[in-house]
């Protein structure tokens, strides 16, 4: 049987009469460089399990199996909240700590937030409406948090900008591709839609393309009974007596007694001033 030396072709080399082992000088090419390294060199958040998440036991009759370590659940969660599409940079700006209570607004919006936390049932949603900078974005990013961190699941981040670009791209072209590109966001249990309508209306009316995308999305996850959060510059009221009728009573159906107007100033004028 041939080594691996023959197979990969690796041959000694003598020099100044010494002999170079070809593996040793590759790996300390390759350490020099940077792509390798040691067991000094890495650095785990959890030097028990090595961010594996479980460890090593031995059991009473001399067996090694895997338990899950102390930080298992720290891990999962950080998972989570990684896969919804929004950074954790954005996680730790935007927490129910750093949401000022300011103003009796802002201290409405917290509330309300908090007691949805609390108490709200399977599949009730929440939305914040009105001007922009008024903290409706920040509230919910800090609601999405809690649903993953107090209660171990995931939610979903639905940019309406960005996302319905993606899904304008391929509505007419593929009606396979189109039901493959809402199919994530209609089954998600958790769904944070961001901005609703932000750029939709042109000379006043709203693009047919944005309502059907948005009529299919809402309205599926309002019959299964998907739990979505809601944040628009456009007031409910407004969506409804002006946008659709129809999914604006479904989204006032999907929220309940969740529902809050705001109108208070842009604070991000307001720090800039």
């Amino acid at each position: 049987m041939q080594s691996i030396g023959e197979i990969m072709k690796f041959k000694p080399a003598v020099k100044g009469g010494e002999t170079i082992n070809p593996y040793v000088q590759t790996y300390e090419r390759m350490k020099r460089a940077g792509k390798v390294k040691t067991a000094v060199d890495t650095q785990y958040t959890c030097e028990k399990c090595e961010d594996t998440g479980y460890v090593t036991v031995l059991d009473a009759d001399g067996n090694f199996s895997k338990a899950p370590c102390k930080c298992l659940a720290k891990i999962q969660t950080e998972a989570r909240l990684r896969k919804s599409g929004i950074s954790l940079a954005e996680y730790a700006k935007y927490s129910f700590a750093k949401f000022k209570t300011d103003t009796r607004e802002h201290a409405s919006m917290k509330k309300i937030a908090e007691r949805y936390i609390q108490d709200r049932a399977a599949g009730q949603g929440i939305g914040f409406f009105g001007a922009s900078g008024t903290g409706k974005t920040h509230i919910c990013i800090a609601i999405c948090q809690a649903l993953t961190c107090d209660y171990s699941e995931e939610h979903y981040y639905f940019s309406y900008r960005s996302e319905i670009q993606k899904i304008k791209a391929v509505m007419y072209s593929n009606a396979e591709l189109y039901s493959q590109a809402i199919q994530h966001w209609t089954g998600v249990n958790n769904l944070y839609i961001d901005d609703l309508f932000k750029f939709a209306m042109k000379d006043g009316k709203i693009q047919q393309q944005d309502l059907q995308i948005m009529f299919d999305i809402i309205n599926t996850r309002y019959i299964n009974h998907k739990t979505t959060l809601f944040s628009s510059e456009y007031s409910l009221s407004y969506i409804t007596n002006n946008i659709d009728e129809a999914l604006g009573s479904r989204i006032k159906s999907m929220l309940g007694d969740y529902g809050l107007k705001c109108i208070g100033a842009n604070a991000r004028l307001e720090k800039g001033a």
